[in-house]
């Protein structure tokens, strides 16, 4: 039956990604019904929820519990809109800690000084860490020892941070 829905959604069955699709649809049912009620709960409806999935079925293999985090995050601390994050699902695949709050501060920082316009951007999130790196921290020659003081210490406290509920 799984299988069935996953091609019914336009999967390809030679595909490495039906593989994934197929995985996250036959997770426990009531686990899949978890994390669609999350999705819900931040203003997706039923086809936001397949739409994210077509087009990155790894964000449902999330838990509950990283879904619900992303979502605080993005829509609590950056101020996107939630729809924003089913229209670019692989947000839910990057580590918190490690990539996603660093790399948020080091945006507000830039935008802070005028440097860059908007820091909703998705695209600092999707790249390389050499190339977030080359792209947002060292082109910037005059903040660019800030900028990367700013970052690292970002990456090495932020994990300590959300453990105990606080924002960096």
């Amino acid at each position: 039956r799984a299988v069935v829905e996953v091609k019914e959604l336009g999967f390809n069955p030679k595909s490495t990604v039906f593989i994934v699709a197929l995985r996250a649809k036959v997770n426990n049912k009531s686990l899949w019904g978890r994390k669609i009620d999350v999705f819900k709960k931040w203003g997706w409806s039923e086809e936001n929820v397949v739409s994210a999935f077509v087009k990155h079925p790894w964000c449902m293999l999330s838990s509950v519990e990283k879904i619900e985090a992303v979502m605080k995050f993005f829509v609590n601390e950056m101020g996107w809109d939630s729809l924003v994050l089913a229209k670019y699902p692989v947000l839910f695949l990057h580590s918190l800690e490690k990539r996603v709050i660093p790399r948020a501060f080091v945006l507000q920082f830039l935008e802070s000084k005028g440097l860059i316009k908007d820091a909703k951007l998705v695209t600092p999130y999707k790249l390389s860490e050499s190339l977030f790196v080359k792209r947002y921290v060292t082109c910037y020659k005059d903040e660019a020892s800030q900028l990367l003081k700013l970052y690292e210490d970002k990456k090495d406290v932020s994990n300590n941070v959300l453990k105990e509920g606080l924002r960096p």
